[in-house]
């Protein structure tokens, strides 16, 4: 039976990675997958999915808030899809994500998700990561280290002109961004340090 899995983790905890292994491991095996992206995350060429951590890159499909995703793979089931593989799933859509769940209960396709759980707004949960928590049968940790410290990472910290920033500007959840120290990029730590990032 397929199942819908969501693989979340901070930024910068090799999700990506994981991803293109997970690709590699089933094309490896002779067997069809497909790999989606949000068009939001404008970090890397459109039509790829790359990780800071490989020189492997795999070719996707980008989509927007707009894109059916029950459709869109309904649509290519003229030959067997064994797997979908999804990078930055936080930027999906609740509507989205329950499409994920008719792709996996009635068309039998398992998908992999792969996401941010926490944006960097104190508090708040990305659209997607929040009804992927909800509707995902299987939901797992992709771990990393505090930038501060050795403890567990699992907070996005987002700073910008050397200060935390814990509120929107840009009234959403989005705001698209890199780990490498610039005027305004993320890092991620543990809560310890979330909150209170240079004492």
């Amino acid at each position: 039976m397929a199942k819908l899995y969501f693989k979340y983790g901070t930024m910068d905890a090799s999700k990506s990675a994981d991803l293109l292994m997970t690709a590699h491991k089933y094309e490896n095996q002779g067997k069809n997958i497909i790999c989606l992206r949000s068009s939001l995350d404008t970090r890397t060429k459109k039509d790829f999915i790359e990780s800071r951590a490989l020189t492997y890159k795999h070719s996707c499909f980008c989509f927007d808030k707009d894109t059916n995703l029950f459709d869109f793979i309904n649509n290519k089931n003229n030959k067997k899809i064994n797997c979908i593989l999804i990078d930055e799933a936080q930027f999906l859509t609740k509507e989205q994500v329950i499409q994920l769940t008719e792709i996996v209960d009635f068309l039998n396709i398992p998908v992999i998700c792969y996401g941010l759980k926490n944006s960097y707004i104190k508090g708040q949960l990305f659209e997607g990561s929040n009804a992927l928590l909800y509707f995902a049968d299987s939901i797992q940790e992709i771990k990393s280290v505090c930038h501060f410290c050795d403890n567990k990472a699992t907070m996005n910290l987002r700073i910008k002109n050397g200060s935390p920033i814990f509120d929107s500007d840009t009234g959403g959840t989005v705001v698209i961004g890199d780990t490498n120290e610039s005027e305004d990029y993320f890092i991620s730590t543990c809560r310890k340090h979330y909150f209170k990032p240079f004492d």
